[in-house]
This record gives structure tokens, sequence and C-alpha cells, in this order.
């Protein structure tokens, strides 16, 4: 077969596999969704496109008109047009211009269609989408999702849940301090002295979200907040810091965020992972590149997490995102490490050449048994297919590009892309008796 032949069979196979959606933020509820006051901008601009946007040059006052559904919905895409135009080509302009063609038929978004795509979009704003996007034309099995508050009903027909433990690390990062306070002891019957009785409230927790929910991934994005080095810090150290903290949150009458010290938020992320170890939990870690305009990058390169790599050996780490752009890393502590795993989530949109190139290298040196080829980790529904869209073409093309150079033949290309996309992820992540 020429390339293209070749490219087109092994695309339309890979097309048929189900998926196992590593990493969503999706609404879990579908009528969250439905009540939203937001027409197909205020969706579509309100994740990943909008930071590609303002790097563009795109103002926060001039965002807050496009999003406006108060204001005539052709005069605010001409605010956006020359910035949108900027960004079409990007991973992000991509997807959404491929999930418009597929879920609406509608060719591309520009100034004369957003007026009937909008409408198509509200007319989809009812029970059922849903499962149209993620069930009939993506073909996922079910997604890994992660939502701030986990909801009190057990069971969703599209997602397994995955468990944060950022308000125990640092509850002051979030926002929360009196109300989470109040929150915990309330439902586990804990009164909060000391840091003994933290620790025991957040073992209760992840027991309650692992019996209710058949939890078995926790995942952490502290990376957004500071550097994914964790030191060891001993029990005495952690203990005293959490007793002056809580003494001198008592004089405010616990008024304000209750802010950690870095030791203290180390000698926690450790015990939650001494917790993982024992309950055989997989740990999914944001690394690389960090959404939004502005932060540390460096804080999150996934080689500051090697001495944990080391010293738990039972949990299974998930680095997220391939690490972009630290992927040689990523690749390189997955050959080292056992318990180190490859997940490409979000890293299609982000940049698809650095997908396929990453994807090259990771075939050539990692067990492709530690891959994960998928997480479309939007916080929008519709965005999902472009994203599923374009990592199946950037798989296709990594594994055509093996077969020309005579690695492996096309029959096991599908092996290996049925692995990256189901079986692996099925394993990694414990779903196997789901």
């Amino acid at each position: 077969m020429d390339k293209k032949n070749q490219y087109d069979s092994l695309l339309e196979e890979i097309n048929k596999i189900p998926v196992i959606d590593t990493h969503e933020h999706l609404p879990w509820d579908e009528a969250e969704r439905i009540n939203e006051k937001r027409d197909v901008l205020g969706e579509y601009l309100s994740h990943y496109l909008k930071s590609d946007l303002f790097s563009a040059g795109l103002k926060e006052s001039a965002y807050k008109k496009i999003i406006d559904v108060k204001l005539d919905i052709k005069e605010r895409w001409k605010i956006a047009e020359p910035f949108w135009e900027y960004c079409r080509h990007t991973g992000y302009g991509r997807a959404l211009d491929i999930s418009v063609r597929k879920i609406y038929g509608i060719a591309s978004i520009n100034g004369s269609t957003i007026e009937k795509l909008n409408q198509a979009f509200l007319a989809n704003k009812k029970p059922g989408h849903y499962n149209k996007v993620l069930n009939d034309i993506c073909n996922i099995e079910v997604s890994l999702n992660d939502i701030w508050t986990l909801p009190k009903e057990a069971e969703s027909p599209f997602f397994k849940f995955i468990w944060q433990p950022k308000d125990f690390i640092n509850p002051g990062k979030n926002d929360r301090g009196e109300e989470f306070f109040l929150d915990i002891e309330q439902d586990y019957k804990i009164k909060v002295n000391n840091l003994d009785d933290w620790l025991l409230a957040l073992e209760a927790e992840l027991d309650f979200v692992l019996r209710r929910h058949r939890v078995r991934v926790i995942k952490s994005a502290i990376a957004y907040n500071r550097t994914l080095r964790f030191e060891k810090v001993k029990y005495g150290r952690a203990k005293t810091l959490f007793r002056e903290l809580l003494e001198a949150w008592d004089k405010k009458q616990r008024k304000g965020p209750l802010l950690f010290p870095r030791e203290l938020e180390d000698y926690i992320m450790r015990h939650v992972l001494g917790l993982a170890s024992r309950r055989r939990l997989t740990f999914q870690f944001h690394t690389g590149i960090l959404e939004g305009n502005g932060n540390t990058l460096s804080n999150s390169d996934p080689s500051l997490l090697n001495n944990l790599f080391l010293e738990y050996p039972d949990v299974d780490f998930d680095l997220f995102h391939i690490g972009y752009p630290y992927q040689g890393k990523v690749c390189a502590l997955a050959k080292m490490f056992p318990n180190v795993f490859i997940d490409m989530c979000w890293a299609h949109i982000i940049s698809p050449s650095a997908s396929i190139s990453a994807l090259e290298d990771f075939l050539d040196a990692v067990p492709y048994n530690k891959i994960s080829a998928f997480g479309g980790d939007y916080g929008f529904v519709d965005a999902v297919y472009g994203h599923l869209h374009l990592s199946r073409q950037n798989i296709c093309m990594a594994l055509s590009n093996k077969i020309k150079s005579g690695v492996f033949s096309e029959e096991k290309a599908f092996d290996i892309a049925k692995n990256l996309y189901y079986d692996n992820p099925k394993r990694i992540f414990k779903l196997e008796n789901e």
C-alpha cells in the first residue's frame, strides 16, 4: 500500500476502537449544562481557546463583551473574529471547527455561520446531548471526570469520578477555611484540634469516596500553585506547624483563608501517597504546561517527582499531558520506573505535531502498555469530539510512520492503538471489574 492508503485504512480501524477517556472536567449532571445561561460563544470560549485568544492580544474587557448573551451575537463575533483567525489553526481552534462539522453539520465557525451555529447549539441544550456526543459520536465507554465537588449520587452513565485531596493539602489555596472545617467535622464527626484529627478526616473522606463512588484514582493539580518537589518532613515538625497554624487561626475566630506552609503541604501529600499505596490506587499528576495565561512553568517539571517514584513503588503514577514541553523527561521516567505511566490527555490540542513526535519517541523507548492515548480534559462536551478526532489522526500518523520505517506491521499498529485507547487505561485506572 502507498502511505496515503495505509494511513487511511489504519485510521478507519482506529475510529472503531472504543475509548476509555482518562480525564475530563465536564458538569457531571447534564441539567447543569442545560441550565447555564450561555450561548455558543460563551461556552466555546470558556475553556482553552480563551487562553489562545488572550495570548494573541484579546483584552479582558473585550472578552466580557464577546460572551455577553444580552448583546447581538453578530456584533460580538466582530470583536472576536480577528483574534479567532489568529488562533483558528492551533489545536484549540481546530478542535472546535472539527466539532461543529460533526455535531451540527456546519463547515466552520465564521461570520456567515455564527448565527446558524448558535441556533443549533441552543436547540441541543436538552437531555440526550451527552449521550449523542460522548457515546454515539465519540464511542467513549467511560470518562474519568474531575469535578470540584463529587455528587451525592453514586452513579453516572458517562463518568467515573476521581478524587482530589487539594483542600486537605492546603485549604487556603482554594479559598476554603472555616467552611471546609465545618463540612468535614459535620460529615465525619471529627473535631479537628490537631494534625492527627486532620489526617483522620482526610482518610475518612478518601474511604467514603472509595466506597460510595468506587473511586480508584487520585489526582493532583498542585503544580498550578507550587513546585512538584515534595521533601521529607518529620511528623513532629508537621504536628508543630499544624498546631501553630491552628492557634493563630483561632485568634482570628477562624476567619479568612487557612494557608499551610510548604513543609506541611509536603507532609500531607506524602501521607496521601501512603494511603494510595496501601489501597493500590492510581495517582494522576498534572505535569507540564499550565492552563491559562501566566504561571511558573518550571513548577510542573515531571522530573521533580523522581523522589516520590522511588519512595512509593506500589503507587501507579500517571503523568498528564505528556509533560509538554518536558515530554522527553516523561519518556525517560516511564522507561526507568515500572510504576510511571504516560497520559496523552490534553496533549493533542496543546500541539498536534508535538503529540505525534512524542508518541514516536515513546514507542521507541517505552513499553506500549504504559501509554494512554486520550483524555479530552474539557469543561464542555462539544469539544471532546474535536479533540478525540485530532488524537486519532495523531496516533494514526505516529503509527503509520513506524509502519513505513519497518518497525511493525499494520496489524500490530492496530493492536497498539487498541491498547493505547482502551486496554491500557482500563488496567492502569483499575476499571477491569467495572
